[in-house]
């Protein structure tokens, strides 16, 4: 154990520096990059002769032990007498040592018919075991962990430490597929991370290498999970589909879906935070508590209906506020969506892009495309001063009055609903006549 963590240190430090892995098909968009990069600076990994590192190829179990030995620090025997242990290893194949070596430490085992198939593809369940059982580590007790792992299946108490200590990258759907072949990059990725769990004594934070997007139109940046989609355009957003289930809307997200959705407010009246703040909680019954994010003051509002999640208020240095809003499903990833949501928010940092100087033309193409977007109606006509009340429809579409502003710099009318914060249509010129 104290090997392994002295090891692990030296590592992170040289890592934190200049290394990382020079290959064709990896780049640092991949969400395995850094830990790629890692183990090849550990000599734990190397690619191949066409200069590729094929992070998607299955590995096999002879594969699987030798980058989880050398990557846990356990010293391999090259004596190891695998060759008389069974009928399909000999002396001289190249993983005779790793696996006799993992035999005599208890690591793993052959099968009943005297193989090992060393060529047969590990799956997550085997390559978890594999890596505590090689890293030394002491699993819990089986504990409620993933809808499709039940407590008493032989993985179970693998896959509450995985899921504990965030070892185990967590899939989309929200369950664990321990049944599913490990790729070279997720086995990366998994000895990479419980390093950096003995090293740190914590959960594996992975949002520590997701790349930072910044979206022009509210003069924010923050760091996106890998995987996620980006809007930087308009109404900015960050999103994941639920392509599974066919979700295509971003507004509406399917069971294992999730949206964070941006918009500004440009404050015309300068008014200090205090004030915004104050305003906000007066139009609102939802539960309010204030924190900082990037030395931005921030105000939380706590939803709990099915699709809207949490709402952030920030204060920006030029004197906007920045509204967030996080959409999600309900479905078993949902508690995963809660913490990106979280952590994306948590690293937002201010960047002045100028978006205020937005010509006339630019503002027209945003007010068109966040028609039909709840709740971001008075923030995109904020973009413009000059809008004039023209006609009120009192009976409005059911839900509640609808205006029709008409702005002369622009020679735009738009059509607003106010119950639900929404441009439902804009058109040319001056007109009620939707």
């Amino acid at each position: 154990m104290k090997k392994l963590l002295a090891l692990s240190m030296v590592v992170a430090l040289a890592f934190g520096t200049s290394a990382s892995a020079e290959f064709s098909d990896l780049s640092a968009t991949n969400p395995n990059y850094v830990a790629v990069s890692a183990l090849v600076t550990q000599s734990v990994l190397q690619g191949y002769s066409d200069g590729t590192f094929k992070p998607d190829q299955d590995v096999n179990r002879a594969e699987a032990l030798k980058i989880i030995l050398i990557g846990t620090g356990v010293t391999v025997d090259s004596g190891s007498a695998a060759g008389l242990l069974f009928s399909d290893v000999a002396q001289d194949d190249w993983f005779s040592e790793y696996v006799g070596t993992a035999v005599t430490k208890g690591i793993v085992k052959g099968y009943d018919d005297g193989t090992f198939k060393p060529a047969q593809t590990v799956n997550r369940a085997e390559a978890m075991k594999m890596l505590t059982l090689a890293a030394g580590v002491t699993v819990p007790d089986a504990a409620a962990s993933y809808n499709d792992v039940a407590l008493d299946d032989w993985f179970a108490s693998y896959a509450t430490y995985s899921k504990e200590w965030n070892v185990v990258a967590p899939q989309t759907d929200g369950l664990w597929h321990g049944g599913d072949a490990v790729s070279r990059g997720d086995l990366s990725e998994m000895v990479y991370r419980l390093q950096q769990v003995k090293i740190s004594g914590g959960s594996y934070d992975e949002s520590t290498n997701w790349l930072r997007t910044t979206f022009d139109t509210v003069d924010i940046s923050m760091k996106v999970p890998f995987g996620w989609g980006t809007k930087t355009d308009g109404v900015g957003a960050a999103f994941l589909l639920d392509s599974e289930n066919g979700q295509l809307s971003l507004l509406s997200p399917y069971d294992n879906g999730g949206t964070l959705l941006m918009t500004r407010y440009a404050n015309m009246e300068e008014q200090d935070v205090t004030s915004l703040f104050n305003s906000i909680r007066s139009h609102t019954d939802l539960s309010t508590s204030e924190t900082t994010f990037g030395g931005n003051e921030v105000l939380v509002l706590e939803h709990n209906d099915q699709t809207t999640y949490r709402e952030w208020y920030v204060y920006l240095p030029n004197d906007t506020l920045v509204n967030l809003v996080a959409l999600r499903g309900q479905g078993d990833y949902q508690k995963y969506l809660e913490w990106y949501f979280n952590s994306m928010v948590a690293s937002l940092e201010y960047v002045s892009t100028s978006s205020t100087d937005l010509t006339v033309d630019e503002i027209v193409q945003e007010l068109r495309e966040a028609t039909q977007v709840d709740g971001v109606g008075q923030d995109m006509m904020d973009l413009l001063t000059d809008w004039g009340l023209i006609e009120t429809d009192s009976i409005g579409v059911g839900t509640g009055p609808v205006d029709y502003y008409y702005s002369p710099s622009a020679n735009v009318t738009v059509k607003y609903e106010r119950s639900y914060d929404v441009l439902l249509d804009i058109r040319d010129g001056e007109t009620s006549a939707f």
